[in-house]
């Protein structure tokens, strides 16, 4: 799935972030809103954070001609 070690960690976070987001909504819709909120924003963080890690390898891959 990915063609070096960075994004396949990248991806893995990006995978994880985009199961808690929406676990967290749900849990929030629900009425737990305190383990809710922080399982919201812990998969905002990690969808982020994988998003500028794939934009700042991105350049390595065209590096090479």
């Amino acid at each position: 799935m990915a063609a070096n070690r960075q994004q396949g960690s990248y991806l893995a976070e990006f995978l994880a972030g985009f199961t808690a987001l929406p676990a967290g909504v749900v849990l929030i819709s629900t009425g737990s809103s305190g383990i809710g909120v922080v399982t919201t924003i812990a998969g905002l963080a990690l969808l982020l954070h994988s998003c500028f890690g794939f934009y700042r390898i991105k350049k390595l891959e065209y590096s090479r001609n």
